[in-house]
This record gives structure tokens, sequence and C-alpha cells, in this order.
């Protein structure tokens, strides 16, 4: 069983710091096995153990198809709609951000904010 590296009381600075960024409407962070960390969701909008779970296995997912053509295991993975997108971004081997984005966003934007975001955790957690 994996455990995620954060000191309990940095865990809702880092969801309350991810919040913040523009067009972020709901927050997870996930370990890799796809339990909850920490959380925002508005009210009754996200069953949040099927949310992680999924977000788990989406970048586990991709880790498998880069693996398998010889490219590096992914830092992002985004998954877009019409009315949203789903950033999911690697904090480090065990631990993941994810976060469900309202359109019309700046996906690119949000993208390196979030990057910048999870090298802060992972810097500080080491």
């Amino acid at each position: 069983m994996s455990s995620h590296p954060f000191a309990e009381e940095n865990i809702r600075r880092y969801i309350d710091e991810i919040r913040s960024v523009t067009g972020v409407a709901a927050v997870a962070l996930v370990s890799c096995e796809g339990t909850i960390i920490g959380k925002h969701f508005p009210e009754g909008s996200i069953t949040s153990s099927i949310f992680a779970a999924m977000s788990a296995t989406v970048l586990a997912s991709a880790e498998a198809v880069c693996a398998t053509v010889g490219i590096d295991r992914p830092s992002l993975v985004t998954i877009s709609s019409n009315g949203a997108a789903i950033l999911i971004v690697g904090i480090d081997e065990v631990t993941l951000i994810t976060a469900v984005i309202d359109k019309p966003a700046d996906l690119p934007g949000l993208e390196r904010e979030l990057l910048d975001i999870a090298a802060r955790i992972r810097e500080e957690a080491a």
C-alpha cells in the first residue's frame, strides 16, 4: 500500500491553492491507488470515491501507453469536452492532482499553473 508524503496540515493549503486558480471548479489530491487525500467539490456534484479511482486509473493507463512506445512517464493528462475539462497532474510516484475545469478556460495556462503547483508540492514533500 502506498502512502502520500504530505503533512496533514498542508493538505488544506494545497487544496485552497489549487481552488484559487481561475477556472478550477473542483479539485482532489488523490493517491495512485485512487484514495482521496484531500478535496473540494461543490456540494452533491461529484461522487468523490469514484472520481478519485477513475482519475488514478486514467493516469496509470496513460503511463502504460507511454511505456509501450518508449516515452517518459506523463506529467499531465487532459480530458476535454465541449463544456468542461479534467486535468490530471502527477505530483510524484504516488500522488496526483485532479481538477475539473469550467470552460471557457485557458487550458494551456491552467496546465502550466497546475504543473507549477505540483512541482512546489513535490519540493515541499521531499
